[in-house]
């Protein structure tokens, strides 16, 4: 397995990616790949293994601690003057899972945040996968404000790893 920025040509694979991970529609959903790549490729991240995508990890820097709605229909560019790399999304391909591939995709942004002098990760995810990110380094610092609503009505957590 291999982990290295986006390209175009990731494009489909992606969008099949995302679309089923997060139960999207696909022509949304390239619409919103393409402007992500074209907008942060240095923080989009994919892992390929035999020549196909079987995950990937993306998010632009940001100004703020945490992820506000904005992020998720606006592409933010990065900028060097943005202390927080954000994760909008970590997907990987249910046949792939469990086997550390997140684990490794996560690590990867890592490094690369650090290279691109940011202070911390920030992300929102369900109470479900607290305990998956706490593993690996991120906080809980408590229910979000501005939240897109799951189906379900459960509220998202602001989790954060300081770098």
């Amino acid at each position: 397995m291999i982990i290295r920025t986006v390209t175009m040509e990731d494009l489909n694979d992606i969008v099949e990616l995302e679309s089923d991970a997060f139960k999207m529609t696909k022509k949304q959903t390239e619409r919103d790949m393409i402007g992500r790549i074209e907008n942060y490729p240095d923080t989009f991240l994919v892992a390929q293994e035999d020549g196909k995508v079987i995950g990937h990890i993306f998010g632009p820097a940001f100004n703020k601690r945490y992820i506000e709605d904005e992020l998720y229909f606006k592409n933010h560019p990065n900028q060097k003057k943005d202390h927080y790399q954000m994760v909008l999304s970590l997907a990987v391909l249910p046949e792939y899972r469990k086997q550390g591939v997140a684990t490794k995709l996560i690590e990867a942004l890592a490094q690369e945040a650090i290279k691109q002098n940011r202070q911390a990760i920030s992300l929102t995810c369900l109470p479900k996968l607290i305990k998956f990110y706490e593993k690996r380094g991120f906080h809980n610092e408590g229910e979000t404000n501005d939240d897109i609503p799951d189906p379900t009505g459960v509220t998202s957590v602001n989790m954060v790893r300081t770098l």
